[in-house]
């Protein structure tokens, strides 16, 4: 569960706590999962202390610069391709409005590097303030116009003082995926804060040398079970496999030495970003992301076709760390980094889609805004959001966040006999009461790769929504590519096809004849 604290609350902080701590402590002698078992007492001391001793992050947003725009920012927004005096930063449909000439790959870096020059005015001040009290790990995020920072107790109720400060949030923690991992010390499966990995699980050497073979996609090996009934190949015999356009895969990583992988990797500046700094190359320690990157862009070393658009090619965002934890703030950082991968505005380098199999919280039917902005501006840029509907199902109104947020595409999961799967969440969105999910995929059982072993082509097989996800963000490249300039709601629709179409999904989305079968 992700909770936050409000400016309010802060005083609070010395009285009892009768509710959960809001982020995972570890009392001495007291190791496992669940603080809701300790005593009273130690819950408290052990919060108290985490508090003051570990110096927790929080985000402190500014307040958005309501002042009128001045020189030096007209200015900034003549070298962006944007119109003077007409142009508010918070609003992203007003953006998309003023970049429709640009190259969607541009729009990204053009957006991104407005952002920052509108926050400055309201960071500078609070920028300040924090180096003062030598605050640690300070880190501007520009699409929420927040700043995310260590610091102490003292030091957080002062800048509750501030007038120029709307909300202070903790920067709770998110753990990565469940998965069994059979002992691996690499991949530790309820890490602790104080856990250290051994050092031969960090990638920090030389980028790891490519598989011998890379697989390429060869439209005459046959097709998963899923991309027939999608209707795959008769896309390929047409000339849509995805060539062209970038997916960005957000999530545990993608293993590089995958020889299904390894050639679909774009392989530019900036083209893998691991928040954390730990992996300085592609990998995949936990194996999730692997899986769901194969969904989409894996070839045919295994000797079938296993993504939907096999000439695609990923980026990847490695969201949790070495034990498998991320963080708000670091999410907030990657929503920026896929404005602008390489860091240079000027290049066409932002994706087409964007792949999320991650969520907050651990209660369906919340509608929790964190990352509501930051989903607004992708898609003001030009991107599709892909996010897992959740496993909530059965229960009604299970939706997840960020998937009920407006900017994000939920993709709920169908079963083997094509209705909606058991697992899958289902309803109304918590957020706008929208039918949910947005679309509907195969997500049982799918054939798809897993983290490799050396460079072995393992393949697996693979349950839930984080699965059906990635056929759609497959089935969008291969939109992209057929419709580059379409809007992203009108390709969107195609996926939900007319009612009484018999065609394969893809054949009806792409208006392709289904050929014969001998």
């Amino acid at each position: 569960m992700v909770d936050h604290m409000t400016i309010a609350e802060l005083d609070a902080l010395e009285s009892p706590l009768v509710e959960q701590p809001l982020f995972f402590v570890e009392a001495p002698g007291k190791p496992g999962p669940d603080p809701k078992l300790w005593p009273e007492e130690e819950r408290q001391a052990a919060f108290v202390t985490y508090l003051a001793r570990t110096s927790p992050k929080i985000t402190v947003r500014a307040v958005r610069n309501e002042g009128r725009r001045g020189f030096k920012e007209q200015r900034q927004m003549k070298r962006t391709g944007l119109k003077p005096g007409t142009f508010d930063p918070v609003d992203p449909a007003q953006f998309a409005q003023k970049l429709q000439g640009v190259a969607q790959a541009q729009r990204g870096g053009r957006l991104l590097e407005a952002l920052k020059a509108f926050n400055a005015p309201t960071q500078a001040p609070l920028l300040k303030e924090l180096q003062t009290r030598r605050a640690e790990e300070v880190q501007p995020l520009d699409t929420v116009n927040a700043i995310a920072a260590h610091l102490g107790a003292t030091d957080i109720r002062e800048l509750a003082k501030r007038a120029d400060i709307a909300t202070i949030r903790y920067d709770v923690g998110l753990l990565a995926p469940s998965r069994r991992l059979m002992g691996d010390p690499c991949r530790p499966e309820r890490p602790t804060p104080r856990q250290r990995l051994p050092k031969s699980c960090r990638n920090t050497g030389a980028a790891p040398a490519a598989p011998a073979a890379l697989a390429r996609f060869d439209p005459a090996l046959p097709a998963s079970a899923t991309l027939q009934l999608l209707g795959a190949p008769d896309a390929w015999r047409a000339g849509f496999t995805g060539k062209g356009v970038t997916v960005a895969v957000v999530d545990t990583g993608v293993d590089l030495m995958h020889p299904d992988l390894a050639g679909s990797f774009r392989g530019g500046a900036g083209d893998w970003f691991d928040v954390h700094g730990e992996q300085p190359h592609p990998g995949d320690r936990h194996g999730h992301g692997s899986q769901i990157t194969g969904l989409v862009t894996g070839t045919g070393a295994s000797g079938q076709t296993l993504g939907v658009a096999p000439q695609a090619k990923w980026i990847a965002a490695r969201i949790y760390n070495d034990r498998n934890v991320g963080r708000l703030s670091q999410l907030h950082r990657i929503m920026g980094w896929l404005l602008d991968p390489d860091g240079k505005p000027g290049t066409a380098d932002a994706p087409q889609i964007v792949l999320n199999a991650w969520g907050l919280g651990d209660r369906p039917g919340q509608c929790d805004t964190e990352f509501e902005r930051d989903l607004q501006w992708l898609r003001a840029a030009g991107m599709h959001v892909v996010f897992a509907a959740g496993n909530g199902g059965p229960m009604p109104d299970s939706s997840v966040s960020p998937a009920n947020n407006a900017g994000a595409l939920a993709v709920g999961a169908l079963d083997g006999s094509g209705q909606l799967a058991m697992f899958s969440s289902r309803g109304s969105s918590a957020c706008d009461a929208r039918p949910y999910p947005d679309l509907l995929a195969p997500g049982e059982l799918l054939q798809t790769t897993d983290r490799s072993a050396g460079t072995l082509a393992v393949t697996t097989r693979g349950t839930g929504t984080s699965f059906a996800a990635a056929v759609v963000a497959g089935e969008l490249a291969l939109l992209a590519q057929a419709h580059p300039d379409m809007p992203l709601a009108q390709r969107e629709a195609l996926l939900r096809g007319a009612e009484g179409d018999a065609r394969p999904p893809l054949a009806r989305a792409l208006g392709l004849s289904v050929r014969s079968q001998p």
